[in-house]
């Protein structure tokens, strides 16, 4: 019995595992600490990244366009007030990762 359990155990966790894959971005991080963070993006470039007032929107940028500011602004040689500080307190995993959501967004 215990040979034949094994690798029926074996197996099916090994099906498990592209499902936890798909729950992660590239990176390790997953869309639920991606939604996470971009959440404080939101607090000023408003809901869903589309922003009420004079803060740009980030809603109608690409992921590759938002991650291009980002480091930009993370290295100093794009122009911000606050922005630099923001994106110093992230990963480059972590800015591709928020990229990606709220690129995302748009899509749904």
């Amino acid at each position: 019995m215990q040979f034949v359990t094994r690798p029926l155990v074996g197996l099916t966790l090994l099906c498990l595992v592209p499902l936890a894959v798909q729950a992660q971005q590239d990176g390790g991080i997953s869309n639920e600490a991606a939604a996470n963070m971009a959440r404080n993006c939101f607090a000023c470039h408003g809901p869903q990244g589309r922003s009420p007032g004079t803060i740009p929107s980030l809603h109608q940028h690409s992921a590759d366009k938002i991650v291009a500011l980002m480091k930009g602004f993370k290295s100093g040689d794009e122009p911000s007030t606050v922005m630099g500080r923001h994106a110093k307190g992230y990963s480059e995993p972590e800015i591709e990762a928020i990229a990606r959501y709220i690129a995302g967004l748009n899509k749904r």
